[in-house]
């Protein structure tokens, strides 16, 4: 074997190496802001009333903001030294190290059934990295414009428009409320933003080495598309976990988001290419080994005793995203709730049944008094009243 090509493997394996790296610091970041700025929630929710301030007048949210972005950005980058393929499992470091984090900061409990969870998560990102493709290679504007005129890619995109029509039917015409409707269509747009992610990630990696991408308009469009699918991903990621159980919508959203990063790298960057029928067997066997992992992990659990990313996250999305992303789908009712008997129904409503209205009072006259003798008794009057009161004189 030449000089050349031992040195291509190498530069090849230590971009893999940089690339795992990076994505698993960078998830090892976003579980630590997580649960700081559970934390903060937290902690200013034990106070009096009075004594609560807003959230971001407290130094563990923005210190959790800080770590969430750096989080992201060492994601951002994974995707410019290794395939989207790899950096998408590697997710599951996120919910492994929230485990821990959450039991040392929050006190919260590990179950047996966590570690077991734990260790099938773990082996199975190491079966991700150990077979995943090892000839990743670094698009430039050119070569995403020849991707994207690809057939296989042009049919992967009209289906995906396809099945997107489908499900905002389903939501908005029939209004279906469903968890997997939610997180389908984050899936969808999910491929979207890894394209356009590893896209610019690589751009700007070419940029950096001395091979200027910035002249081309490859590079802002991808980043723009890149900004608007994470948003559009965020705002039904977060109707998801207002209307549905955190154990159900967090290892499902991993899953969905996985697969849909593992769909678009094959597709559109060829990452399987030139892979073993064994290697891509021991690389899907890995992925589904670590969605078991964050099963185990989230399953089984209620109330506060849940660590895993979504408790925090269903605080932190209400404090720190806009308004819009916010909006539900028919979810405010239609009438006030009787906050006042708790009963959670409007107040004209009777007890007895939903059809029954109460009518209003009858009118009384205006209440006063007058004093008579009886005797030895003194009779006082009430207007207004059923009765009169006696007493002894």
């Amino acid at each position: 074997m030449s000089q050349a090509v031992l040195t291509d493997e190498y530069h090849r394996q230590q971009d893999l190496l940089v690339g795992s790296l990076l994505s698993i610091c960078g998830n090892l970041l976003i579980s630590i802001s997580l649960n700081l700025q559970k934390y903060s929630h937290s902690k200013n929710e034990k106070k009096d009333i009075k004594d609560q301030k807003h959230y971001t007048r407290d130094p563990f949210w923005w210190l959790g903001l800080l770590l969430m972005v750096l989080g992201e950005l060492g994601n951002f980058s994974a995707y410019g030294f290794a395939p989207a393929s790899l950096v998408a499992p590697l997710g599951t470091v996120t919910v492994i190290a929230n485990m821990f984090l959450a039991a040392i900061f929050l006190k919260e409990k590990i179950r047996p059934e966590d570690l077991f969870g734990c260790g099938l998560a773990i082996l199975g990102a190491f079966l991700v990295v150990a077979f995943s493709s090892k000839k990743d290679r670094v698009f430039d504007s050119s070569e995403i414009i020849d991707a994207l005129t690809r057939v296989p890619f042009i049919t992967y995109l009209c289906m995906e428009i396809a099945v997107l029509i489908l499900l905002f039917l389903l939501m908005y015409k029939f209004k279906v409320e469903n968890v997997l409707v939610y997180l389908l269509i984050c899936c969808l747009f999910a491929s979207f933003t890894v394209i356009s992610a590893k896209a610019s990630s690589s751009l700007l990696q070419l940029t950096l080495a001395g091979h200027n991408q910035m002249k081309s308009p490859v590079i802002y469009v991808a980043f723009v598309i890149m900004i608007l699918t994470a948003l559009i991903q965020l705002k039904y990621l977060n109707q998801a976990m207002k209307s549905f159980a955190s154990t159900v919508v967090v290892p499902t959203h991993f899953v969905f988001f996985t697969i849909s990063a593992i769909v678009a790298g094959i597709i559109f960057y060829r990452e399987f290419w030139g892979l073993s029928g064994i290697d891509i067997f021991m690389f899907l066997f890995g992925c589904l080994m670590c969605f078991i992992g964050v099963h185990f992990i989230t399953a089984g659990r209620h109330g506060d005793d849940i660590p895993d990313i979504g408790v925090a996250t269903q605080k932190i999305l209400a404090d720190s995203s806009p308004t819009w992303l916010l909006t539900s789908v028919n979810k405010a009712p239609v009438q006030p709730v009787n906050t006042l008997s708790g009963t959670g129904r409007h107040p004209i409503l009777a007890d007895d049944s939903d059809d029954e209205i109460l009518q209003p009072p009858a009118p009384q006259s205006k209440r006063g008094s007058r004093v008579s003798a009886d005797g030895d008794k003194i009779i006082i009057h009430r207007y207004g009243a059923n009765d009169s009161t006696s007493s002894d004189e």
